[in-house]
């Protein structure tokens, strides 16, 4: 039995996960996720898989670690702007 797009976008979303499609291209990214953790695929099996596997938790370090040093960069332009 093969899956269907809306189908594997309905898990994803429940999983905090949103998926697009251009073409033949599936991308998916975790809800207002940043390019960096944008994953591109051409196999709906990959998306889901690797969909659920964000869902999960893989991929968060990596975001919450670039979120966490953007946070840092602005407190020094800020803090070098009041000196």
């Amino acid at each position: 039995m093969s899956m269907t797009y809306k189908a594997v976008q309905e898990v994803l979303r429940k999983a905090g996960i949103v998926i697009s499609k251009k073409g033949e291209v599936h991308r998916i990214n975790f809800f207002s996720g940043l390019e960096n953790t944008a994953y591109y695929t051409t196999s709906l099996q990959d998306a889901l898989d690797k969909g659920l596997a964000m869902g999960r938790g893989t991929g968060r370090l990596q975001a919450s670690a670039f979120a966490k040093s953007a946070e840092a960069g602005r407190r020094i332009s800020t803090s070098a702007r009041l000196g």
